[in-house]
């Protein structure tokens, strides 16, 4: 595994850890500021404030438990991305799907610069 794949998936580990605390706040500050969602069947996300505000929506909404599996990280410099599966449990059910993940590098972190979503599998 390289460095940057590592990195990555260390930063991403722990974005994981706060989703499944259910911590909208703290997800979001992995966020760029000036960042992008793209969610499957939604609106476009602009901003770290818009992104903290749509997890608050997820959350409350019984998303929990999230599960990503980075299949594919790559890039150099200050740029890397990341494609994946994830799953979601969700009140009774579940939602699966497919993800792509822009990172930028910024003031020596690695934040999501953009962040697009499928769903796969949605709950019942």
């Amino acid at each position: 595994m390289s460095g940057l794949e590592q990195e990555i998936k260390n930063r991403h580990a722990e974005v994981s850890k706060l989703s499944k605390a259910g911590d909208a706040v703290g997800v979001a500050e992995f966020y760029d500021p000036d960042c992008f969602m793209i969610p499957a069947g939604g609106n476009l996300v602009k901003g770290r404030s818009g992104v903290e505000e749509m997890l608050k929506e997820f959350m409350a909404g019984g998303v929990k438990n999230a599960q990503f599996n980075a299949e594919e990280v790559n890039g150099s410099g200050d740029w890397a991305f990341e494609r994946g599966t994830y799953e979601w449990e969700v009140g009774n059910g579940s939602v699966s799907g497919g993800y792509l993940l822009v990172w930028k590098k910024i003031d020596g972190n690695w934040l999501i610069h953009n962040d697009c979503f499928t769903v796969n599998n949605p709950s019942a």
